[in-house]
């Protein structure tokens, strides 16, 4: 992966809806992998949650050697808290 504290260019639908020009890929990390502990605090991220959470990554811009790493977290047990830090 590169470097994990590296900034990238934020999306067009980032700078227009959130006024974010840029972030770290660490800071994509954790938010997808703090929506998937949320989705999954059930037992079980549906099919649909995380193709959800797929496409809005996407949208939003994450790279794509992050958002391959969504689908083998480990969120049964994860600690949403710890993706704030």
């Amino acid at each position: 992966m590169s470097n994990i504290k590296e900034a990238l260019p934020a999306s067009e639908f980032m700078k227009k809806n959130l006024g974010i020009s840029e972030a770290p890929i660490e800071a994509y990390l954790n938010y997808g992998y703090a929506l998937l502990a949320i989705a999954g605090a059930d037992g079980e991220v549906s099919e649909a949650e995380l193709n959800w959470l797929l496409n809005h990554q996407r949208l939003v811009g994450a790279p794509e050697e992050v958002i391959e790493k969504y689908k083998t977290f480990e969120y049964k047990n994860a600690d949403a808290r710890k993706f704030a830090e």
